[in-house]
């Protein structure tokens, strides 16, 4: 069955996959959502800002969480624990990094990403079932080079800010070309999920599309941040990407 992949099943073990994915991802954005808004109130974010190690534990703990859940991906039910244990890490991490912003940021972000997020899925599953039935529609499988170019570009560019730091302006559009290049990935990964994982990867494909959507809240996050002028840390917004593009990678 795993040298087999979801688009080469019979269609019921397709629309099985596919519902698996997503109910998982729509439990995790939820989840994640929730454990988000309980680290926004005062007292813990006062208490976020004066331990630098609460930032950093989930950050690197996920790298370990992921390594495990890759390599019982498919031993039930531990790789559930594992997927559990990894979204409660990725919420913590992202709850550190809002607590810096404020709550009506913070909102507007989230809503906007949730409607980008869903716009974007709709749109390429669209696109995907019309193909099968129209050979000249929209076809993504071929943005996967430009979209690794921009990556090299994203991450070389985040290096030299780390000991060059740029002025206001470079960053704001730093973050703003990172969120146009992971909506670019978010089509991609969608249209060809089906094509790269078997039935049984279903979380991976969950995890792949949770992490794009948590790196496009983060920089849309640090972009509006400057409209109130309440920056976050370059450095740390880099670690959060590059941990979170490795875990993608895996």
């Amino acid at each position: 069955m795993y040298g087999v992949t979801a688009a080469e099943s019979s269609i019921e073990i397709h629309n099985a996959f596919v519902r698996k994915v997503y109910t998982i991802l729509f439990a995790q954005i939820l989840g994640t959502c929730i454990v988000a808004a309980l680290m926004s109130r005062s007292s813990a974010v006062d208490w976020i800002q004066t331990h630098t190690w609460a930032f950093y534990l989930p950050l690197f703990g996920t790298l370990v969480n992921l390594g495990l859940l890759y390599w019982k991906r498919h031993s039930h039910p531990i790789n559930f624990v594992l997927l559990s244990t990894f979204t409660i890490l990725e919420s913590l991490s992202l709850g550190v990094a809002v607590s810096f912003y404020d709550q009506v940021i913070v909102l507007q972000a989230l809503l906007i990403t949730l409607g980008v997020f869903l716009g974007l899925t709709l749109f390429t599953l669209q696109s995907k079932a019309r193909l099968r039935s129209i050979r000249a529609f929209y076809d993504f499988s071929g943005m996967g080079p430009y979209l690794f170019g921009g990556l090299i570009a994203l991450l070389a560019t985040g290096l030299v800010g780390i000991f060059v730091p740029f002025g206001q302006t470079m960053d704001l559009i730093y973050a703003l070309f990172g969120c146009v290049l992971f909506s670019g990935y978010i089509i991609f990964d969608t249209f060809l999920i089906t094509k790269r994982l078997s039935p049984d990867e279903y979380i991976m494909g969950a995890i792949s599309l949770y992490l794009e959507y948590v790196l496009f809240f983060l920089l849309l996050s640090y972009a509006y941040s400057f409209l109130s002028f309440n920056h976050y840390s370059f450095i740390n917004l880099f670690l959060m990407i590059l941990r979170a593009l490795n875990n993608v990678e895996d």
